[in-house]
């Protein structure tokens, strides 16, 4: 007696099987073709351009402790130099003591494009730092440079100031 009219001969087993192996390895290597000319195009279109050879430096040699009195300024002057143009060039001045013992008087400098700018930043004495740890306000100037790219030159320039 048989249930099944119908019977599979292992030569149709053996050939659906060899089909679906052929098709799964036919998208297998596809995929893997696919990857390597998206790895390939990834690789070559984000070629590194060259990066700027920057040079910032102070104009003056810069103590460790400014001593400052109450109204008096200090300017701090910056030079940058770059082989390449770059798109801006900007510094800022960072305390710890925000508005308390020394401010910027103008907040920072910016330049534009350029190889060479002067930057100045100048802090003025607002109060005493005699209640701040040590007696001095930690400050610092921070310049940027910007170029074509996204890529940006940064350097910090640390110091303190006493204002008795």
């Amino acid at each position: 007696m048989q249930i099944c009219p119908f019977t599979i001969t292992d030569f149709h087993v053996n050939s659906i099987h060899l089909i679906f192996e052929r098709s799964t390895m036919k998208r297998f290597y596809s995929s893997i073709l696919l990857t390597l000319i998206l790895v390939l195009t990834t690789i070559l279109t984000t070629a590194a351009a060259p990066v700027p050879v920057t040079t910032i430096t102070l104009g003056q040699e810069l103590p460790s402790t400014i001593t400052m009195n109450v109204g008096e300024t200090y300017p701090i002057v910056i030079h940058v130099e770059s082989d390449l143009e770059f798109n801006t060039v900007q510094a800022l001045p960072s305390f710890m003591f925000p508005g308390k013992g020394v401010v910027a008087v103008q907040g920072g400098d910016r330049a534009g494009q350029g190889t060479s700018a002067t930057l100045e930043v100048t802090f003025q004495a607002k109060s005493s730092t005699a209640n701040f740890p040590e007696g001095v306000a930690p400050v610092s100037v921070v310049v940027g440079v910007r170029y074509a790219g996204g890529f940006v030159a940064v350097k910090r320039f640390d110091f303190t100031v006493q204002v008795p």
